[in-house]
C-alpha cells in the first residue's frame, strides 16, 4: 500500500489530506481523508478517485456543487502531486 501526503486548497484556506492508493487490475483508486473534520464529513461517501489509462477521472455528484468544488479542489492537487513526483503518469481530465 502506498501511503501520500497532499496539501490543497479549499476556499482560499490550505488544507491536508492522506491518500491511499490502491493498485487494481483495470485502475488505480486514491482514497482520500481530509485532515479537517468538516471537509471529511462534507466529502463523506465520495472519497474516491480513479485513474484509468493515465488520466484521473473527473466524477460530480449531480446537485451538490459545493462536494463538486471539494472534489475538484482535490482532483487538482492530487494530479499536481502525482506529476511532480514522477510515481504515476496521471492528467486531470
Amino acid at each position: 500500500m502506498i501511503l501520500l501526503t497532499i496539501e490543497f486548497e479549499h476556499k482560499g484556506r490550505p488544507h491536508k489530506a492522506i491518500v491511499r492508493v490502491k493498485v487494481k487490475e483495470t485502475n488505480v483508486e486514491y482514497h482520500i481523508t481530509i485532515m479537517n473534520g468538516d471537509l471529511e464529513r462534507l466529502l463523506y461517501g465520495n472519497h474516491i478517485f480513479v485513474e484509468e489509462n493515465g488520466l484521473l477521472l473527473n466524477d460530480t455528484t449531480p446537485g451538490n456543487v459545493e462536494v463538486n468544488d471539494l472534489r475538484g479542489n482535490l482532483r487538482h492537487a492530487l494530479a499536481g502531486h502525482l506529476e511532480n513526483s514522477n510515481l504515476l503518469q496521471v492528467t486531470a481530465k
